[in-house]
């Protein structure tokens, strides 16, 4: 009998290691994956200045672009960038397309349901701007009015709070269609990053917008799938220390024109 049990024990051995060799392999983190193919991808928003834009090379260009660009750099990896609209920066990484998402997402508790957030790489307002002639000095003065918001942006999760009843909210699912609709007239007024807003109206000095409300100032920060507790971390360190050294200031100032916040950790 002992003679049929010694190959039984020996091939249920053979299976046990095969199975434990294939739930090694397959537990390879997404960290682990990026070092070995020495590539990383990253989801940005080109149509989101001054975080993303095409520069007049049609290259990706912005303070996201850059602080990715960086990044991959710090990591020794080659950076393939995964160009989404607004209502792409989730979906892209949950998706599996990206490996990280650095795209001004501002940190909500909504969106931490579903992702999770890095420590912040800086700060945006949202304001709520419109041409001289539009009176829009209180939220009151939003009744009747159409603002345009582009979803998935920390605009939609903020101005409908503040907007009384009787304001006439306009959606679009990119903020180039949101901008176009505003210098078009199509909107009386819309919502978007201070940032945004100071690089529509200094290109379109003859429409005479200018600032109405400020609606919040946020943190925003690079996300990952759930479960990526490696790659956050190696993030967050390369955050850490490239706040230290001045890099992250260097590249919102350059882009925005302003000095860089303090910026908060978890």
């Amino acid at each position: 009998m002992n003679a049929y049990v010694k190959p039984i024990g020996i091939a249920l051995l053979a299976v046990v290691s095969t199975l434990l060799t294939a739930q090694l392999a397959s537990a390879e983190s997404t960290l682990e994956k990026i070092l070995t193919a020495k590539k990383i991808r990253v989801a940005i928003d080109v149509a989101n200045p001054p975080f993303g834009i095409l520069d007049k090379s049609g290259q990706p260009d912005g303070s996201d672009v850059a602080v990715a660009r960086q990044m991959a750099k710090d990591l020794g990896a080659e950076i393939e960038f995964v160009q989404v609209p607004s209502t792409g920066r989730i979906p892209a990484l949950l998706s599996g397309r990206a490996d990280v998402t650095i795209a001004s997402i501002s940190v909500t508790t909504d969106r931490a349901k579903a992702v999770m957030y890095c420590n912040p790489n800086g700060a945006l307002s949202i304001t709520i701007f419109a041409p001289q002639s539009v009176t829009i000095k209180t939220p009151a003065d939003l009744v009747g009015k159409r603002i345009g918001i582009t979803r998935a942006t920390l605009e939609e999760a903020t101005v409908p709070k503040m907007a009384p009843e009787g304001t006439k909210i306009v959606w679009f699912d990119d903020l180039a269609s949101t901008v176009q609709a505003l210098l078009s007239g199509q909107v009386d007024a819309a919502a978007m990053s201070a940032f945004a807003e100071k690089t529509v109206s200094d290109a379109n000095p003859g429409k005479h917008l200018e600032n109405k409300l400020l609606v919040t100032t946020a943190f925003y920060g690079p996300i990952v799938r759930p479960g990526d507790f490696e790659l956050r971390q190696w993030i967050n360190t390369w955050l850490f220390i490239n706040n230290r050294n001045g890099t992250l200031a260097t590249i919102y100032k350059k882009y925005t024109g302003v000095d860089l916040p303090p910026l908060p950790t978890f």
